[in-house]
């Protein structure tokens, strides 16, 4: 199996909780895929919409990258690009705040490597704590998370934000027979 197999699986079995779009192209960076999820919660009394108790509006934004190598200066590259350019975008729409009744918003990277990271960077991936609170909360907050994922040496490494993806690609990786890097 090759890593665009690999990606195959996991959009498999996102694919009925996430918008998925291919070669997506976002300022100057591409990104193999860019997937992006909406959910909407709210409480009622009684019937008809003036009387909502409660509303809540969560996002993911998923982007993939695959490359052979994640050095240093690449995976800080992506983060500055993360907190700089996609958070302003996508998670406030290029405003000071994000949408009424916003709770949460994930920016998730998952990168499928080649190569194995070096430890500079594994340490990097794993250090990275990175929240931002809207007017104290009250309009919700958005998280960072990182996964790189090496999958012909069975190879993971996340952020905690991330632990959930870890976990997911981890599943997916032991459920794969046999690996190939070709």
């Amino acid at each position: 199996m090759r890593r665009k197999e690999f990606i195959d699986i996991i959009l498999n079995n996102i694919s009925d909780k996430f918008d998925i779009y291919h070669n997506y192209w976002f300022k100057d960076k591409k990104f193999v895929i860019y997937a992006y999820c909406y959910n909407h919660n709210n409480k009622y009394d009684g019937a008809g919409e003036s009387l909502k108790l409660w509303e809540a509006k969560s996002f993911e934004h998923l982007f993939f990258i695959n490359r052979d190598n994640l050095d240093m200066k690449d995976f800080e590259s992506l983060k500055d690009f993360a907190i700089h350019e996609i958070e302003p975008h996508f998670v406030r729409g290029d405003g000071k705040c994000p949408v009424k009744h916003h709770l949460y918003s994930y920016i998730s990277f998952i990168i499928i490597t080649r190569n194995k990271p070096s430890k500079e960077v594994e340490k990097a991936i794993q250090n990275v704590r990175w929240t931002k609170n809207y007017k104290l909360s009250t309009k919700g907050y958005c998280e960072l998370r990182f996964a790189c994922v090496t999958p012909r040496e069975y190879h993971i490494i996340s952020n905690d934000c991330a632990k959930d993806i870890k976990d997911y690609l981890m599943e997916s990786l032991l459920h794969v027979e046999h690996y190939e890097d070709n």
